[in-house]
């Protein structure tokens, strides 16, 4: 089994290079931060502020300088990254997935699910995962067969639920606003709720919520539309070296495969996806609109 200690290492590095300057640009006192003048619109209610870009940069430039050869995709666009439509492969080789900040909207109003979130992608599989919340100071690793760890803590899956009746699920809605795409948002939460669901979350943060699944913080996590890889990447690495399964929500129990675009996802222990997705039944609304 090939050792990724060495990305794993300067994963862990950039992540905490990129914490201290998101901690920069916030205000201690409640409300906006400091950074609320500097925010623009991608599409839809979709973010962007200074911060984004200015993390973005400093953490592919410490990549490039430790991994010349390795390629890089941004959220952003500051990499030098592959180029793919939605729902292509990923190429063979060695990737990295970066967000500089995951939950741009949750850090632009003071809420504190924000994450870095570096994910290293080797042969289309990802390998070594970090996420790190600088506001709760929370940091979760893992890299391919090491297991994971939170804030150097050893941490698992929730294994106590085994249905939906024991779960807590968090569901990101995204910033997709089309009618048919709400419509069939709102209709999963009233299934699960109707089937015994013991706790609905949504946190804003795709990466924290796969770290919160691979800590046990919560049962679950389920998302049609997450934004793209960057996203996930890492979260997977976290939440499968923990004990749990990452799926592809629109399959038959396939695992997410890393792919261009947006994707939708389940992540928590076998028994617990399993019924989720029984009972919310395959996504319909079509992501390549």
């Amino acid at each position: 089994m090939t050792n990724y200690q060495s990305q794993l290492s300067l994963a862990k590095e950039a992540a905490k290079v990129a914490g201290e300057i998101i901690r920069s640009y916030h205000s201690t006192s409640v409300g906006r931060s400091n950074n609320s003048a500097k925010v623009n619109v991608k599409s839809g209610v979709d973010l962007v502020t200074e911060a984004d870009t200015r993390v973005e940069k400093v953490v592919t430039d410490m990549i490039k300088n430790a991994f010349p050869n390795d390629l890089i995709v941004g959220e952003e666009d500051q990499a030098e990254r592959p180029k793919g439509g939605q729902g292509e492969n990923f190429p063979a080789g060695s990737i990295w997935c970066v967000d500089p900040i995951d939950g741009t909207t949750n850090f632009v109003h003071n809420y504190p699910f924000v994450a870095v979130s570096i994910g290293f992608i080797h042969n289309s599989v990802p390998r070594v995962g970090v996420v790190y919340n600088p506001f709760t100071n929370c940091l979760y690793e893992a890299a391919e067969g090491s297991g994971t760890l939170m804030n150097g803590k050893p941490v698992r899956i929730d294994t106590d639920a085994t249905s939906i009746k024991d779960c807590l699920l968090v569901n990101n809605i995204g910033h997709l606003r089309n009618d048919d795409f709400i419509e069939e948002s709102s209709e999963r939460i009233q299934k699960w709720l109707k089937a015994g669901l013991r706790g609905f979350r949504a946190s804003g943060s795709a990466a924290q919520n796969l770290a919160h699944v691979a800590s046990g913080q919560v049962s679950c996590y389920f998302e049609h539309g997450f934004g793209g890889p960057w996203d996930v990447a890492a979260g997977t690495v976290l939440v499968r070296e923990a004990g749990g399964v990452v799926w592809d929500a629109r399959g038959d129990c396939d695992d997410l495969k890393m792919t261009f675009g947006k994707g939708s996802v389940c992540a928590g222990s076998r028994q617990v996806v399993e019924d989720v997705l029984k009972i919310a039944g395959k996504p319909k609304f079509d992501l390549n609109l």
